[in-house]
């Protein structure tokens, strides 16, 4: 049995061993039908480009995803730690949200390396000047904002609209309230998704599950609203000075009582409580132990002056006794009052909590389609952050939400599924040794399961040796006591020479006398709980 069960392991290991690649193959699409731009990374940079501002230094690699679940399948990848990154990309015709019939940006990403600090978003430009003359530079104006943020106390999925004011030309930034968080731990790809309706909604969904709704024509889900006040306070209102906004006052009738203690403290001494009798106040804690002698091999023209330990002084323990300064325990005081205050009334002369009076907001406009946001030129991905190990694939610009889940289910949904299964099956065979066994284990078990023919005939043929065995086996002879009786005496012997070898030579009574202050004796003298004072100089 045994045999075979190491059989059947070695069996079940080898079969893992030569088990085929069973990774999907993948062969991701050039372009996407009813996507306005779609960039797979088939090359390292796909259609995106360095910035050439020199402030961005950090260098861009051309990876797989970490756990490989679509064979062959690569993503733009940041490379450098603690260093500043960008790339972008010019559109040859703008995106136009309201034209396009709403706005979805997808992308897949991968955090290889656990994210503490940095960014994981990209902007979709605004199509400008600044994008068409200079470039991609940090401050280049964007439309929006999307995608992980994580340092510190922020860990959330950014979702930042500019939005210009029609009337005084001002471009403001309207942050989504109350953003999800990501998970930026588990090293799996995740799937990011902000799709904004013709309704001014916004949906932000993660690995396709809705994780957020908002409105843009909200008062209360982006900071500050798109659409600001009608009425706004008057900058020029002040609050009186004889306007009173406190509703209660001190009771001006109220007066503290004669007997009223302010100094009283809160505790006091006892004053039932008195000192024992056997209270000794000039007897020290400790003194040396009474019973305590020297050791017999005390030398005290070597080892000095003898001092016995010292020990608890037996006088002060006991009922009714004790040593030192004695104190009374303390006890709350009875005439104890605090600060006195006045009580509080109602104040006559309130007149409310003041507030500057309303007035028509001159900068008041309602956008009602503020879906209808700036158009979109490019996008970029300008990042500083401390990890390396972010990978991008797969971004998506479209006016359908049906297009991009399309590259989704093609795309994404089998690699996830891919990544699980291959971190289950890591997880199996890392978990330590008897995580190991049991996955071996269950393997043999599976493969008995398949091939139960063969394992029958394995058990048949190693079963019936054992069964001749134990009907027809004989009895071994037990040997002889006495066989064993001349080695005991070569043993014997042997002790006895060597007891015999250890006679002192000549120099063992130099050596006797030189081990008289041995380690041990120094232990003793410890142990007897001995004191060396040092000798006096004469």
């Amino acid at each position: 049995m045994r045999a075979f069960g190491m059989l059947a392991f070695a069996v079940a290991v080898s079969a893992d061993a030569a088990e085929p690649d069973e990774t999907p193959a993948y062969a991701p699409p050039n372009t996407l039908e009813g996507a306005h731009f779609f960039e797979p990374f088939l090359s390292k940079y796909g259609a995106f480009e360095p910035s050439k501002d020199a402030a961005f230094d950090g260098e861009w690699a051309h990876e797989t995803h970490m756990h490989d679940g679509l064979a062959g399948d690569m993503g733009l990848v940041v490379s450098s730690p603690a260093k500043k990154h960008a790339v972008s990309t010019r559109f040859a015709a703008p995106f136009d949200p309201k034209a396009s019939g709403g706005l979805v940006i997808q992308y897949e990403l991968q955090l290889k390396n656990r994210l503490q600090c940095g960014g994981a978003y990209m902007k979709l430009l605004s199509a400008s000047e600044e994008l068409s003359q200079d470039g991609f530079k940090a401050e280049t104006p964007y439309t929006i904002m999307f995608g992980p943020d994580v340092c510190g106390t922020t860990n959330k999925v950014h979702f930042i609209l500019r939005h210009r004011n029609p009337l005084s030309g001002e471009w403001e930034e309207k942050h989504l309230v109350g953003p999800p968080s990501p998970d930026v731990s588990d090293g799996q790809t995740h799937l990011y998704t902000a799709i904004v309706g013709t309704d001014n909604s916004v949906k932000l969904l993660v690995d396709n599950k809705q994780v957020k709704t908002a409105s843009l024509l909200s008062k209360t889900d982006f900071k500050p609203a798109v659409n600001p006040e009608k009425v706004i306070d008057d900058a020029k209102d002040a609050k009186p000075e004889e306007w009173v906004d406190e509703p209660k006052m001190d009771d001006p009738e109220a007066k503290k009582p004669d007997d009223w203690d302010e100094d009283a403290p809160p505790r006091i001494a006892d004053p039932a409580e008195e000192k024992p009798a056997a209270w000794l106040d000039d007897a020290p804690l400790k003194v040396h132990d009474p019973k305590a002698t020297p050791p017999s091999d005390w030398d005290v023209d070597e080892d000095g002056e003898w001092e016995a330990p010292m020990v608890d002084n037996p006088d002060c323990s006991g009922a009714g006794k004790g040593c030192g300064e004695w104190k009374a325990k303390q006890i709350s005081n009875p005439d104890y009052k605090g600060q006195w205050h006045a009580a509080k009334v109602d104040n006559p002369a309130y007149l409310g909590v003041w507030k500057p009076r309303q007035v028509d907001n001159p900068h008041y406009f309602e956008d009602e389609t503020p879906y209808a946001m700036a158009p979109i030129g490019g996008i970029g991905i300008e990042l500083w952050t401390m990890q390396s190990g972010i990978l991008f694939d797969n971004i998506v610009l479209t006016g359908s939400p049906e297009v991009a889940a399309s590259i989704a289910a093609s795309a994404f949904e089998p690699r996830a599924a891919a990544e699980k299964a291959s971190k289950k099956e890591d997880a199996k065979k890392d978990g330590g040794v008897m995580a190991k066994v049991k996955f071996y284990v269950g393997k043999a078990f599976d493969w008995c399961l398949e091939n139960a023919m063969l394992v029958g005939a394995t058990l048949c043929l190693g079963l019936l040796p054992l069964l001749l065995f134990c009907c027809m086996g004989g009895k071994k002879t037990a040997p002889a006591a006495a066989a064993a009786e001349p080695s005991s005496s070569s043993s014997a012997g042997g002790k006895k020479k060597a007891a015999a070898s250890s006679e002192p030579g000549p120099s063992s009574a130099s050596a006797a006398d030189a081990a008289d202050d041995t380690p041990e004796k120094a232990a003793g003298k410890k142990a007897a709980g001995g004191k060396k004072r040092t000798p006096k100089t004469e």
